[in-house]
């Protein structure tokens, strides 16, 4: 795209949008970010919800890349109905007002349900079978291809698998938390699949489809090939932790408890990812097919997961995590 306006980063301060900004700077391609904090840098404050107090960022920008989201298992609905949902079609509407050429919406592939079997490709139906992250996903993809519809901005949306790598909170943080205080289980004996996909990949992934002129109005999945089971995942946590397990049992059990638990925390105040919502994401039997990926964005995963483990057991040890 020859266009002397800057790619805006959403949410240029979380998990992706940190890497993705970075990877920008590192090819001095013209970027900025918005984000709840700035950084008194290439990242302005701003909420995604009140677009129009930060238009003049979106009049500079060519490219919106809208990472911003309330990833968790743990909230209200209304709050992640807010953020993931209103904003997300406020946001997109500011950006085709300001003339924004292009919005690449970061989605997930939770959209395809909890209940969702075999591999799965963007052909796919989507299905709210989950808590409010995967209806809310599902509700912003809809915003986005509403104003798609609707003409004047081109799109694109990305469905990643499940991210991790140095700096994320959901599957490094949250889980190493979650062990130290005895709150950790897996559903489904350990069975459930995971699809782990480090974040360099996924950042080269979003980097393809913001730049790619077919790209438009194309959905992909960015995933890694097959998957693993969620004990081989999440064995190496206990093992940095000098942890036995993890803790694998049936389904049923494993939604009674973590239902007792998450009903006696937010009695007392308290927040824990530790859900029914989560227990029932980590029972997933799918896998996700990436060859369309492959063909149209010419992208594929690089980095394996003993590698990535590596990097993300470095920055958890950093960060005092393994303490």
């Amino acid at each position: 795209m020859s266009d002397d306006r800057k790619i805006l980063i959403t949410g240029a301060q979380g998990f992706i949008g940190r890497a993705l900004l970075k990877h920008y700077q590192s090819l001095a391609q013209p970027v900025h970010g918005v984000d709840l904090r700035g950084d008194g840098g290439d990242v302005h404050a701003g909420d995604i919800a009140a677009p129009e107090d930060w238009s003049d960022l979106l009049a500079a920008s060519h490219t919106v890349i809208h990472t911003a989201a309330l990833v968790s298992n743990a909230l209200d609905d209304a709050e992640m109905w807010r953020v993931n949902v209103l904003a997300t079609r406020q946001l997109i509407a500011a950006a085709r007002r300001h003339g924004v050429r292009r919005f690449v919406h970061i989605s997930s592939i939770v959209v395809y349900g909890n209940a969702a079997s075999g591999e799965l490709d963007e052909s796919c139906p989507v299905h709210a079978d989950g808590g409010s992250y995967v209806r809310t996903k599902i509700a912003a993809e809809h915003s986005v291809l509403s104003a798609y519809a609707d003409g004047g901005i081109e799109v694109v949306i990305l469905r990643p698998g499940d991210v991790y790598g140095p700096g994320c909170r959901v599957w490094i943080d949250v889980p190493l938390q979650l062990i130290r205080s005895h709150q950790f289980l897996l559903p489904a004996s350990g069975k459930g699949h995971f699809r782990p996909t480090y974040i360099d990949d996924l950042v080269r992934g979003i980097a393809c489809a913001a730049a790619s002129p077919q790209a438009c109005g194309q959905t992909f999945n960015l995933s890694c090939r097959g998957a693993i089971s969620t004990r081989e995942f999440f064995q190496h946590h206990h093992q940095w932790l000098r942890r036995s397990g993890p803790l694998c049992l049936p389904t049923l059990p494993a939604l009674v408890l973590a239902q007792s638990n998450f009903q006696v925390r937010r009695l007392l105040g308290r927040r824990s990812e530790a859900s029914p919502a989560s227990i029932q994401q980590l029972t997933s039997q799918a896998w996700f097919d990436i060859r369309k990926a492959e063909t149209m964005l010419g992208w594929v995963p690089a980095v394996s997961l003993a590698e990535g483990m590596q990097h993300s057991r470095a920055w958890a040890e950093s960060q005092g995590l393994l303490d």
